[in-house]
């Protein structure tokens, strides 16, 4: 294994994470989707990502980086700077639409 090709801390604690909710390990190169997340499992999984990382993730990031090894490029790329708010976060529930009317409140 290159040093290029080595997990950073992030990218191990994104796998836990994504291992975690799945109940199983993943390959790091196959889609959230094919895995077995749905759209709702990616939204709460990266509500758990920002929240654990400290990152700030665009809503988006987990379907535009469907995968481990994606989604752990563009947080070390530093394309996820620390969080600036350290408030509470609304937890993720309710319908899909008043999930989507969340995200677009928060700009996401």
């Amino acid at each position: 294994m290159t040093h290029a090709s080595r997990p950073t801390d992030h990218q191990r604690m994104v796998a836990e994470l994504v291992e975690r909710r799945l109940g199983r390990p993943l390959d790091p190169d196959l889609n959230f989707f094919e895995a077995g997340l749905d759209s709702l499992s990616l939204v709460e999984l990266h509500d758990e990502i920002t929240t654990t990382l400290g990152v700030d993730l665009p809503a988006t990031a987990l379907f535009t980086h469907p995968n481990l090894v994606a989604l752990g490029r563009l947080i070390a790329q530093g394309s996820a700077p620390a969080r600036a708010d350290t408030g509470r976060r609304r937890p993720v529930t309710g319908s899909r639409r008043d999930i989507r009317a969340r995200l677009r409140e928060d700009g996401r």
